[in-house]
Formats: structure tokens, sequence, C-alpha cells
């Protein structure tokens, strides 16, 4: 056998291994988005029935959230469901100590 073949050999299976490898990260990122759109939707269209939403209505989160996936969800997080929003209470925590004489 000559030495140059053997070389093609590896370098095509190599090649085929990246575009395998490639295209698998390519459909598991759309899936995360997908997912990930689907959710903000149904959290959004909940969320605009009790207060209203920041920025943009359901829709337009979901088609962002398709675009900019896992950082826009987390950007839609912390707009409505954490302490940066100012229509979300403080819990407030009572303590009730026990004093013993």
């Amino acid at each position: 056998m000559d030495l140059n073949f053997i070389d093609l050999e590896f370098t095509a299976l190599f090649g085929a291994l990246g575009g395998f490898l490639g295209m698998s990260a390519v459909i598991l990122t759309v899936l995360v988005h997908i997912v990930f759109a689907i959710a903000v939707y149904r959290d959004a269209t909940d969320l605009d029935r009790v207060r209203t939403l920041i920025i943009a209505g359901p829709a337009i989160w979901c088609i962002a959230t398709l675009i900019g996936g896992v950082i826009t969800a987390a950007i839609y997080w912390a707009m409505h469901h954490s302490r940066l929003n100012p229509d979300i209470p403080i819990a407030t925590t009572e303590t009730t100590e026990t004093e013993e004489a």
C-alpha cells in the first residue's frame, strides 16, 4: 500500500467526522433555541395576563429567543422574574424569637 493513500483515507475519515460533529452541534443548538422560545412564549403569555410585559409582547420575545437562544431567555427572566423588575415585591421574612426567662 502506498502511504499517500493511507493519509488520504485518514484525512477523509476525519473530515467526515468533523462534518458530522459540526452538523450535530448545529442541530442541537437549533433544538435548544426552539425549546427555550416555546418556554418563553408560554411564560410571557401567562405573565401578560397578570401584569404588563417589559419592552415587547409574547410573540416578539419568542422570536427574539429563537434568534438569541439561551442568552435572550436569561435576559427575559432577569427582566420579568428577578429583583431587577420593580414590580416584584421583596419577600418579607418574619423572625419569631422566643426568649426564655
